[in-house]
């Protein structure tokens, strides 16, 4: 069996067997305001003027996290915190830390943990001005000072979270645009959820674009197409709705009616491959499936769909015409791009045609059913009448468990079936939380709807990949896999803590300039239009971070000959055997590469590259990574009597004053 195939088999058992997602409960409180809702640890950070959360206000707060503290072993704990206002720790009954001001300072008594759970309760209270920033954090003898890890705490019921419908219904509200055809009476504001500004596709070029026939079929029943859809179903499902889908479809190819009919070339069989190695799988089925499992999106329907180099045009820019969606830009050359719609369009031809026929149309007719049903309150450039729906605030007055959103005889609105309750929840309760968001809610959101676990694992949760890649692996077997390089996604679960916010903003908006890993198969896409600022804010502010950019710091220079001969192999820890640095390429990176180090000081936070050179394997299990550290910080080099930490920090500043 070739190692590939090993690693995939070893990924797709250990699955099954990896614990639940950890959890803890927190309870945010103001006066006469409460929010409850699950976290992945107890940690914030909030900017002055901000709130803490959507559902409370600006100022003051105090938070209660509490939940269990499992361990898998006996271990000797030493707690304290980090941060600023007041905090006490209680675990097993028993308080044993409470700190004010500025935290940190002191430390709990050692504590010994016998396996298994052990209740705690974390309380804290925000600092009368300024921003506010918590950690909770733990060391032992076999390792040194760090936050607690997610995975640290037990599994919790969603029950106990009274606030989770409420957060579920501003979801809901959110990817089902409810607020373009409800508008409120003012606007929601700057600090409002942003994707309650997002923009659906714009059907300007649709003729240029889309097949008439296909068009008809998805405005007829757009759920039989793409399961889970936000777009909603506007006519009745009766040879009088497939006539209203007609005049609709002829309508919108009217607007251009220049179809995109030149033919591509390129290769299906290079472009199954592509398909292959962006991972394309993970978030979609095969192009002959037509209801793939793991929510993804099927393509049965493509060849049917596109004019010949539609396809190709949407994979090369795809937020054009869509700027919102949910696709990302991979940044294909040209001849990937002509070589993945050849695959996609060749293959799904295969799949079952649909069996709906749909007469002749209007456009003139489909113009006037454009404006009766609004379609311009979401699609931007068609008949609209923003007086004709009732606003934001009228639909507020009255119950939603009756309204006609879930389901009619003309129209539906392809809402969940557990749409009802979460909706409800937020009207009656939070309907202003729409208003405002905070960085941390938003990436939690974001994290989700751009499906970031399809490719990267987080704490125990493995990647979709690793189960799904081999349903598409038949489409690159022609391609060479000897000493093929280790092709290993980066993790999550440091992701906030690890990197700059600034560098990851730039990774997600796709404007980094340099691939920090161009050996992958696999690319990280950009999500331009998707805030990666404020989505890279919002990962720190999950960690207790504040965002973060590269401090202009002057290496200490006596530090910089000796940080230097410490990364050669050569009296040194070998690190250039699998990183490169400046212009010298690394040694002997055969099936595994590392970073080049250059990229060092512009990416890593201080803080988590000790934590990392001390154990890296503590931070990422399967990392091939060696460890240079003895538990008690020491090496095996003579350099600063072989104290790790001065060591570690020589080679800190060596990096600092590379060039990029």
């Amino acid at each position: 069996m070739t190692r590939p195939l090993q690693l995939l088999l070893f990924l797709t058992i250990t699955l099954w067997s990896l614990p639940s997602k950890a959890e803890v409960l927190a309870e945010y409180q103001q006066p006469n305001i409460t929010d409850s809702h699950l976290v992945d640890r107890p940690a914030l950070f909030v900017k002055e003027g901000q709130p803490i959360t959507p559902l409370l206000q600006t100022g003051s707060f105090s938070v209660t996290w509490s939940g269990t503290i499992t361990l898998d072993k006996r271990q000797r704990l030493t707690f304290s915190f980090t941060g600023s206002g007041t905090a006490s720790l209680t675990i097993n009954s028993e308080k044993i830390l409470q700190e004010s001001g500025h935290l940190g300072h002191a430390r709990s008594p050692r504590l010994r943990l016998n396996s298994g759970s052990h209740p705690f309760t974390l309380t804290y209270h925000s600092p009368p001005k300024g921003s506010s920033r918590f950690q909770l954090l733990w060391e032992e003898r076999s390792f040194p000072l760090e936050p607690v890890p997610a995975n640290a705490f037990g599994k919790l019921e969603p029950s106990s979270a009274k606030s989770s419908n409420i957060y579920r219904g501003r979801e809901l509200v959110a990817h089902h645009l409810c607020t373009k055809c409800h508008l409120p009476n003012n606007s929601f504001g700057p600090n409002a959820m942003p994707e309650l500004s997002h923009l659906p596709p714009l059907l300007a070029l649709t003729g240029e674009h889309l097949h008439q026939n296909w068009l008809a079929e998805w405005i007829y029943d757009p759920a039989s197409i793409r399961p889970h859809t936000n777009m909603p179903r506007l006519v009745p499902l009766n040879e009088n709705g497939r006539q209203q889908a007609a005049h609709l479809a002829a309508y919108l190819t009217s607007l251009t009616n220049r179809p995109k009919t030149t033919a591509i070339t390129g290769s299906p069989k290079n472009g199954g491959a592509i398909f292959h190695q962006l991972a394309c799988i993970t978030c979609h089925g095969l192009p002959n499936d037509s209801k793939p499992n793991q929510n993804r999106i099927p393509l049965a329907h493509l060849s049917r769909k596109y004019h010949p180099s539609a396809l190709k045009d949407y994979l090369l820019e795809p937020s054009k015409l869509a700027p919102h969606t949910r696709m990302p830009n991979f940044r294909l050359s040209d001849t990937e791009a002509s070589d993945l719609s050849k695959y996609l369009l060749k293959a799904s031809a295969t799949s079952a045609a649909s069996t709906l026929t749909f007469p002749p149309g209007d456009a003139t007719l489909g113009q006037a059913l454009a404006k009766e049903r609004q379609c311009g309150a979401c699609h931007s450039g068609l008949p609209y009448d923003a007086t004709a729906l009732p606003s934001f605030e009228h639909i507020l007055q009255k119950s939603w468990l009756d309204a006609p959103c879930y389901q009619s005889d003309t129209h539906h609105l392809n809402l969940p079936n557990d749409a009802k309750q979460p909706l409800e929840a937020l009207r009656k309760n939070h309907p202003n939380s729409l208003r405002q968001d905070t960085p941390s809610s938003f990436a939690t959101r974001q994290l989700h709807n751009l499906r970031c676990h399809a490719c990267h694992h987080q704490d125990d949760q493995l990647a979709l990949l690793s189960s799904l890649h081999s349903e598409s692996s038949f489409l690159a077997t022609h391609l060479t896999q000897n000493e093929k390089i280790d092709q290993s996604l980066p993790a999550l679960t440091h992701m906030g803590e690890m990197l700059h916010s600034d560098y990851l903003s730039e990774i997600l908006a796709g404007n980094n300039h340099s691939q920090p890993r161009p050996w992958l198969e696999t690319r990280m896409p950009s999500f331009t239009n998707h805030s990666p600022k404020l989505f890279a804010a919002g990962l720190a502010a999950r960690h207790g971070l504040a965002p973060s950019q590269p401090k202009p710091i002057q290496p200490i220079s006596q530090s910089l000959e000796i940080g230097k001969k410490l990364i050669n192999s050569e009296n040194g820890f070998g690190c250039t055997t699998c990183h490169a640095v400046e212009d010298l390429q690394a040694t002997a990176a055969f099936e595994v590469k590392g970073i080049n180090l250059n990229l060092t000081k512009n990416r890593l936070r201080e803080n988590f590259f000790y934590r990392w050179m001390h154990n890296p394997k503590r931070l990422n299990p399967s990392t091939k990574m060696p460890r240079y550290s003895d538990e008690k910080g020491h090496t095996s080099l003579p350099d600063f009597n072989g104290d790790s930490r001065q060591q570690f920090e020589a080679i800190w500043h060596y990096l600092l004053s590379l060039e990029n």
